[in-house]
């Protein structure tokens, strides 16, 4: 008698690929769901990652829900579009392969016509997982790559931070509101020489967060650590003039710098690291 085979279907899609064409999660769905009843295969249940990177498996909550699934049988196949699409890390590949053997579940690629229920399918799939890991990290080296000349031409190197809103895809302007409080962050601190005071006043006087939260030691530190607020872009470790209007002086930077290099309080630099310089 024939064994009843039992499909659980992962697809996956991350931000990028959600452009492109074929890659969509209805697209898959659509296929594999094809191919399971072309060949009188009974669906358990559908497992799909939205918007998330295939970089790891912790990050995704379907992908750990359909591998818990996998410990309790409750499967015998594993259908995915494309190796890309279930995982790009290579030791996420070999630990994966290696329970789901032992739970006598099989894997298989729509796209790339391989199996892991013969010895040449598991060979064929882990070569096939190095080549989605090098893939993975040349990507990663080229944007970060494209960011960094971004950086060099005075271009934003991030989407959001307090006292300003975005000017087209390259630049901030200030908003007006939210750089009062980061003025104040800056003018209250040097005359202070308290982060917790600080923070107290603006409590008081009801600044607020770009997402609303309320005033902390912690956030004060992290505004007046920011190079950005005196025309500086960052990235890398590195410091890039910006195209963006300052909202401190670089003079009135320094001297909180300063300041909060005396007091051990620059966020990322051990005691002895020198306080921000910049001309």
């Amino acid at each position: 008698m024939r064994k009843r085979m039992i499909v659980a279907i992962y697809i996956r899609v991350s931000t990028l690929d959600q452009a492109r064409e074929g890659y969509s999660l209805e697209a898959q769905e659509k296929a594999l769901r094809k191919w399971c009843a072309d060949r009188g295969y009974d669906v358990y249940d559908l497992y799909a990652d939205r918007g998330i990177s295939g970089k790891d498996i912790d990050h995704r909550p379907e992908m750990r829900r359909l591998l818990q699934d996998a410990t309790q049988g409750k499967y015998n196949i594993i259908l995915f579009w494309a190796l890309s699409r279930f995982t790009r890390s290579v030791s996420d590949l070999y630990q994966t392969m290696e329970l789901l053997q032992a739970h006598n579940i099989d894997m298989v690629s729509y796209t790339e016509a391989f199996d892991t229920s013969t010895p040449m399918g598991r060979a064929m799939i882990g070569i096939v997982g190095v080549f989605a890991q090098l893939e993975r990290e040349l990507t990663g080296e080229r944007v970060a790559a494209a960011a960094a000349e971004r950086a060099a031409q005075g271009k934003r190197t991030c989407n959001e931070v307090l006292g300003y809103d975005l000017d087209g895809k390259d630049t901030f302007k200030i908003n007006p509101a939210e750089a009062e409080y980061v003025r104040f962050c800056f003018t209250e601190y040097l005359k202070r020489k308290s982060l917790s005071e600080v923070a107290r006043e603006a409590d008081r006087r009801e600044y607020r967060g770009k997402r609303g939260k309320r005033p902390t030691a912690w956030a004060i530190q992290k505004i007046v650590n920011r190079p950005i607020y005196c025309g500086y872009n960052s990235f890398g470790g590195q410091l890039y003039k910006g195209s963006h209007e300052p909202i401190v002086s670089i003079d009135t930077f320094n001297k909180v710098a300063l300041l909060l290099k005396r007091q051990g309080k620059m966020i990322g630099r051990k005691g002895s690291a020198p306080p921000i310089r910049l001309s």
